[in-house]
C-alpha cells in the first residue's frame, strides 16, 4: 500500500510538472497572423539550411583565396640555433711535396752576388749547399685546426616567384572561381527550397482554414435542418418522418466528427508552417490570405522548359561542373610543360668562433637566380591524367542530356497538372454556384413542406461536395504553379534579374 501510495504521488508530481512547462511554454508563445510574403521573409531569416549554404559560400571563397595565392611570391625565414657537443675541427694527415726549384735559384743569385763583391769563400758555401739541395723535398703533414664554434645561430630568408607554371595555376585558380559559382548555386537552391515548402505549407494551411468554415457552416446549416425536421415530424407534416428525423441527426454526427478532423488538420497544417518558417515551435499561426490567386495559364510549355533550363540551380550547377573539369584538363596538360621560377635567399650565419670557416667574408651571403623543372617521363602519368580528366567532363555532358530531359520530363508534369487543376477550377466554379442555388429552394422549400428531407440534406451535402472540389482545385492549382516555380528555379531567376 504504501509502495502504491508513492507512485500515485509521484505520478501526481510528474503531471503537475509537464503541465508546468506545457504552460509556461505557452506563456512565452507567440502568435503570427502573415502573409504569404511575410511567411517567406521569416523562413529566409530564420532556416538553417541557408545559413549552411552560407558557410559553403565562405568556405568557397577561402578556397579561392589560397588559388589566387599561387601568383604572388612566398617569402620564407627559417632561423636555427644550434650547440654541438663539441667544436667541429679539420684534421689532414699525410705528405706534401715541395718544389725546390725556386729556392735553389734564389740561393744562386745570392752566391753570384758574393763573388761579384769579392767574397770567394761565401759565394763557394752557398754553391755547394745548393749542389746538395735536391729539386723537391717531401714534408710531413699532421694538423687538427677549429673551423667553427660550438654554438651557431643561421638565418635565411628565401623567395620564391613563379614565372611560368604551363597554364597550372590559372587553371587551379579558374576551377577555385567555379566553386564558388557552385556554392552560391547551392545557395539558390536551398533558397528556393524553403520558398518552395513555405508556399506548400501556407497553401495547405489556407485550404484547410476554407474546408474548416466551409465544415462548420454546412453543420450549422444541417443542425437547421435537423431542428426543423423534429419540429415537421412532431407537427404531423407528410414530408417528414421519423426516419427522416433520424437520417438529418445522423448527418449531423457525421458532420459534427468530420469538422473534428478538419480542425485537426488545419492544427496539423499550421504547425508545419510554423516548422517551415523556422518559428519556435510552441509559436502559433494563422494565414491572413484569406483567398487563393484566380487560376491563370499564362505561359507555354516551350516557355517553360527554356526557363528551367536558364534558372534550375541543378542544371547551372552541372553546366559549371562541366566548365571546372575543363579547367582540370588544361591543369593536366600543364604537365608537359616546363615550370620556370624565380629564386633568391640572402643567410646570416653566426658563431662564437670568429675564424674557420665562419668568418668576416662567409658569415653574410646572398644567391639568385632562375630554375627550370620539366619532366621529361613520367611512366604516361600525365597522359592519363588528361585521360581521365577528359573522360569525366565527357561523362558530365552526357548527364546534363539526361539531366535536360528529366527537367522538360517535370516540367511537363507540373504544367499538365496546373492545366488540369485549371480546368477542374473553371468548371467546379461553376457548379458551386448551381449547387449553392439548389440547396437554398431545397431549404426554402422544405421551410414550406413542399420537398422530401432527401432532397434538402442531399442539397446540403452536394453543397459542401462541390465547394470543397472547387477549393481544392484552387489549392492544387497553386500547388502546382508553386512545383513548377520550384522546378524552373524561380526564387533564383528572380534573384538574377534584381
Amino acid at each position: 500500500m504504501k509502495g502504491n501510495y508513492k507512485m500515485t504521488i509521484q505520478t501526481r508530481l510528474l503531471k503537475h510538472a509537464l503541465l508546468l512547462s506545457l504552460a509556461s511554454a505557452s506563456l512565452f508563445a507567440t502568435n503570427h497572423v502573415v502573409s504569404l510574403n511575410e511567411a517567406i521573409d521569416l523562413a529566409l531569416q530564420n532556416n538553417a539550411k541557408l545559413k549552411i549554404s552560407q558557410t559553403d559560400i565562405q568556405i568557397a571563397d577561402a578556397m579561392y583565396e589560397q588559388a589566387m595565392s599561387a601568383n604572388y611570391p612566398t617569402l620564407d625565414l627559417d632561423i636555427s640555433a644550434m650547440r654541438m657537443d663539441e667544436a667541429p675541427t679539420f684534421e689532414m694527415r699525410g705528405v706534401t711535396t715541395v718544389d725546390n726549384t725556386l729556392t735553389k735559384q734564389v740561393y744562386t743569385n745570392s752566391a753570384g752576388i758574393a763573388a761579384l763583391g769579392g767574397d770567394l769563400a761565401t759565394a763557394g758555401a752557398i754553391n755547394a749547399a745548393v749542389a746538395q739541395m735536391p729539386d723537391t723535398t717531401e714534408l710531413p703533414i699532421d694538423m687538427e685546426v677549429e673551423i667553427m664554434g660550438r654554438d651557431s645561430i643561421v638565418s635565411q630568408l628565401s623567395l620564391k616567384y613563379p614565372l611560368y607554371t604551363g597554364g597550372k595555376i590559372s587553371a587551379i585558380v579558374k576551377q577555385a572561381s567555379l566553386a564558388k559559382k557552385i556554392a552560391q548555386e547551392g545557395k539558390r537552391r536551398t533558397n528556393n527550397e524553403v520558398i518552395h515548402d513555405v508556399k506548400r505549407y501556407y497553401y495547405g494551411a489556407m485550404l484547410t482554414k476554407k474546408l474548416k468554415k466551409l465544415s462548420e457552416d454546412t453543420l450549422e446549416r444541417m443542425s437547421f435542418v435537423r431542428d426543423l425536421t423534429s419540429r415537421l415530424y412532431q407537427g404531423g407534416s407528410m414530408n417528414a418522418k421519423k426516419t427522416d428525423y433520424l437520417r438529418s441527426k445522423l448527418s449531423v454526427n457525421l458532420l459534427e466528427s468530420l469538422n473534428e478532423e478538419i480542425a485537426q488538420k488545419d492544427l496539423m497544417a499550421n504547425s508545419a508552417l510554423i516548422f517551415a518558417m523556422g518559428m519556435p515551435w510552441s509559436d502559433t499561426v494563422e494565414v491572413s490570405q484569406a483567398d487563393f490567386v484566380e487560376p491563370q495559364m499564362d505561359d507555354t510549355l516551350s516557355a517553360l522548359v527554356e526557363n528551367a533550363y536558364k534558372f534550375n540551380p541543378d542544371y547551372a550547377s552541372l553546366k559549371i561542373a562541366i566548365d571546372i573539369h575543363e579547367a582540370k584538363i588544361d591543369e593536366a596538360q600543364s604537365g608537359y610543360l616546363p615550370n620556370v621560377g624565380l629564386m633568391a635567399s640572402a643567410q646570416n650565419i653566426y658563431s662564437d668562433y670568429e675564424y674557420g670557416v665562419v668568418n668576416d667574408t662567409t658569415k653574410n651571403s646572398w644567391t639568385i637566380g632562375v630554375g627550370v623543372q620539366w619532366s621529361l617521363f613520367s611512366g604516361m602519368r600525365t597522359v592519363n591524367q588528361v585521360e581521365q580528366s577528359r573522360l569525366e567532363k565527357l561523362k558530365l555532358q552526357q548527364q546534363e542530356l539526361l539531366l535536360q530531359d528529366g527537367l522538360a520530363l517535370q516540367v511537363k508534369q507540373a504544367f499538365l497538372e496546373m492545366k488540369s487543376s485549371h480546368k477542374q477550377h473553371t468548371i467546379l466554379s461553376e457548379a458551386s454556384q448551381t449547387a449553392q442555388e439548389n440547396r437554398d429552394l431545397n431549404t426554402r422549400a422544405y421551410q414550406e413542406d413542399m420537398v422530401e428531407t432527401k432532397d434538402v440534406i442531399e442539397s446540403q451535402l452536394f453543397e459542401s461536395y462541390t465547394f470543397a472540389g472547387y477549393y481544392r482545385s484552387l489549392h492544387d492549382h497553386a500547388i502546382a504553379r508553386s512545383n513548377l516555380d520550384f522546378i524552373i528555379g524561380k526564387a533564383v531567376e528572380n534573384e538574377l534579374k534584381k
